[in-house]
């Protein structure tokens, strides 16, 4: 049995790793779990808070995206 990594769009499947063989095989595919793009995370902010607008929002994903790497390349 082989595993290979992917991503289904919702139309197509891009395959993250080489295919490593060139026989017929039966194929099972498994989503395992849904990617969370910047959209999807902007709403469940706001869902969750609730007092948030989506100017609120993008502050704060700036914020966070700005301090993702703070400390890296740092004594």
């Amino acid at each position: 049995m082989y595993a290979i990594k992917g991503i289904y769009d919702g139309n197509n499947f891009k395959l993250e790793e080489p295919i490593p063989v060139k026989e017929k095989y039966e194929v099972v595919i498994t989503f395992t779990k849904p990617i969370e793009t910047k959209d999807l995370r902007k709403q469940k902010m706001l869902k969750f808070f609730g007092a948030w607008n989506n100017e609120d929002v993008e502050i704060i994903n700036e914020i966070v995206e700005e301090r993702a790497n703070f400390s890296m390349n740092r004594d």
